[in-house]
Order: structure tokens, then C-alpha cells, then sequence
């Protein structure tokens, strides 16, 4: 009998909590997708969480809340998708402090009590596992990337435009990932700040403000884009502070100025990745929730000259591949089974990716 596996993700956002049952016996498949909206209320909390990592009184309260919600949903997706067996489940956590050089993993969501409450096996902590072996902690998803374009010829290299961008592709037929830089984090900032709305429809707001030039050359030189990979980032280093920092330098007192601009910036410094990296391969997938935007996509197009590709063997598309890639990240622990390719998060040697909770 096919061995079915749950991956669950909630990217930068906090939009929503995603849910993937997959099976990769013989044919890799999703089988079922769901996704459950995060409240105002609770995404405002986690919020707070990421401004306040060290306030051990609201992490616990937070991640009570987080947890327990968890719970609700994996009821109700069980209960969606009519699945009779489980053989784990895999939830990453979601993150408020990820920092490889110490060493720090802090995410809420306590899957020791998902294990506890559900009777369920659950595989969390896949991050801080790669950091203990030598790695940054991401990206991981690229392992699963791999997985499901193994066969495609010619190789499709995957953009994921979540809150941040990291690519997967091939270069001298050597798999290669890292992320890029910021997508739709600072984008999104704006948005709900200065907009009072929670993203930037299809760039609409960025194409009628005027980027500020001068602005966005300072921007392009934070040292993180010349970073040498393996490298990953976050909110951690692209967040409001950060912005603020341009805004009062550049006197940005323009709301769709500053849209357009950091707009500008996540085209470039992605385009720039993608011209910079010789890829084997045309052909481009995106997933994530900044490949709904589609003059992002038009521009990085344009800029590279890559070829879309609009669908992915398996049901899998841009809104389920990252909770899939759990689902497939939680199999192969499960499995007892080394992840290769090391070097694409800068692990010393192959290792198993995750902690299994029971």
C-alpha cells in the first residue's frame, strides 16, 4: 500500500497555513491540497513575535496559539482529504530567528505537543539539523525541486518568490540553490503600511510610482548580493529598519515611489542571480506567492530571457511545491535516508534533515 506523507508550510506572509498529502511511491504525486487563512489577529501576534524573539512570556503564549491552530487545521485536512493512514508528517515551523552562524533555530509551532495530541508522527526541526551539521538552514526545498525535475529534459530551474527568492537550477549539470534576496517581503511591508492593503496586485502600485534611482543602486549594494554562495537571508537582515534606513536617506516621503523602488529591487537582484549563475537550462518555474504577480514575472522574463514553464509532472504548482517539499523532506527522514548535495546549504557532509517527534 502507497505510504502517505503531510508536509505543512507557512511562508513570510503568514497568509495562510498550507497542507500537501503526497505520495512518492512509483509515481510522485499530490494527492490533496488545502490551505487555512491565519487570522488578523494571530498573524499580528506572530509579528510581534518576530520583533520581540527574546520576550519568552509572549513566544509561549504565541506558540500555544500557534499550536493549537495547527491542530484545528490537521483535523480538518485529514477529515478533507479522506486519508485513512499517515506515516508523518513534516512542519518546518514558522520562523522568527534563523541565524546559521550561531547556530539558531527559534520557530513557533511545538511539534512535540502536534506528536502528542494527534498520535501522529511528527518530523519537525529540518533546519536547525542542516545548521548543526555545518549548513546555513536553507534553502532545503531545492532537494525536492530536484526530485520532481529529475526526469525533465531538458533540467526546469524553479523561482520561488515567497517572502524571500531562492532559485534551484543547473549549471555544468551541477544542481545549485541559493536564495537571491528579498521577493515580496518588502513589498508587502509597504503595502499593509503605507496602503492598507496586504500585497501589491499584480504590481499595479509599482508600475505608477517612479522609481528613485539613487535609492535603489544603495539598495542593490548591501553586501548580501555579493555574498558567495551558499548563502540565505530573511527578515532578520531585510526588514522595516532596514528599509527605514533608505527611506530617511533618500528623503522616499512618496509612498509609490517607495513601492516601485524596492519593487525594482527584487527584479534586479533577482535577474542579476539568474544572469550571474549560467543556467543549463531555458525553462523557469515559479512557485510562491509572488508568481501571482505578474509584472515581477513579465520584468524578470524580459531581463533573462528564460522560458516559462506553467506546470510541473505530479499536481504540483506554485501554490502547494514548498508544502509538498515538507512531505518529501519528512519521508526521507522517516526513512532514515541521507540528504546529498551538502554543499548547497554549506553542511559539511550529507545528513538527515530533520527530528522525528512521536
Amino acid at each position: 500500500m502507497a505510504e502517505n506523507y503531510i508536509g505543512i508550510m507557512c511562508g513570510t506572509s503568514l497568509d495562510s497555513l498550507d497542507f500537501s498529502l503526497c505520495c512518492f511511491e512509483k509515481v510522485k504525486k499530490l494527492k490533496t491540497f488545502k490551505s487555512y487563512r491565519i487570522d488578523q489577529k494571530l498573524k499580528n501576534k506572530i509579528n510581534l513575535c518576530k520583533t520581540k524573539p527574546t520576550n519568552l512570556s509572549l513566544f509561549n503564549e504565541t506558540d500555544k496559539e500557534v499550536t493549537s491552530f495547527i491542530l484545528t487545521c490537521l483535523k480538518k485536512f485529514i477529515i478533507f482529504s479522506r486519508v485513512k493512514k499517515i506515516k508523518a508528517i513534516g512542519y518546518p515551523g514558522i520562523t522568527l530567528v534563523h541565524n546559521p552562524s550561531k547556530c539558531i533555530s527559534k520557530t513557533l509551532g511545538n511539534p512535540e505537543i502536534l506528536a502528542t495530541q494527534t498520535n501522529l508522527k511528527i518530523i519537525g526541526d529540518f533546519r536547525l539539523s542542516d545548521m548543526r551539521a555545518g549548513g546555513q538552514g536553507a534553502p532545503l526545498a531545492p532537494y525536492f525541486h530536484e526530485y520532481i525535475s529529475i526526469k525533465e529534459k531538458p533540467f526546469v530551474n524553479i523561482l520561488n518568490l515567497g517572502g524571500f527568492a531562492n532559485l534551484t537550477f543547473k549549471s555544468d549539470n551541477k544542481l545549485m540553490a541559493y536564495d537571491t534576496g528579498p521577493a515580496n517581503y518588502l513589498i508587502d511591508l509597504i503595502s499593509s503600511i503605507y496602503f492598507d492593503i496586504p500585497y501589491d496586485k499584480n504590481g499595479l502600485l509599482a508600475k505608477k510610482g517612479k522609481i528613485n534611482d539613487k535609492a535603489l543602486v544603495a539598495m542593490l549594494s548591501d553586501r548580501f548580493f555579493d555574498q558567495e554562495i551558499p548563502k540565505s537571508t530573511g527578515f532578520e537582515r531585510f526588514n522595516f529598519k532596514w528599509l527605514t534606513k533608505f527611506k530617511d536617506r533618500f528623503k522616499l516621503s512618496n509612498k509609490n515611489t517607495m513601492i516601485a523602488t524596492v519593487t525594482q529591487l527584487t527584479i534586479i537582484s533577482v535577474s542579476d542571480a539568474i544572469n550571474s549563475s549560467h543556467l543549463d537550462s531555458p525553462y523557469i518555474f515559479f512557485s510562491g506567492g509572488g508568481s501571482k504577480n505578474t509584472f515581477i514575472k513579465k520584468e524578470i522574463l524580459k531581463r533573462t530571457g528564460l522560458i516559462e514553464i506553467k506546470s510541473i509532472p505530479g499536481n504540483f504548482d506554485y501554490k502547494n511545491l514548498e508544502s509538498s517539499a515538507f512531505a518529501w523532506l519528512a519521508m526521507k527522514r522517516d526513512q532514515n535516508r541521507l540528504i546529498p548535495r551538502a554543499y548547497l546549504t554549506g553542511a559539511k557532509n550529507s545528513r538527515k534533515l530533520g527530528v522525528i517527534y512521536r
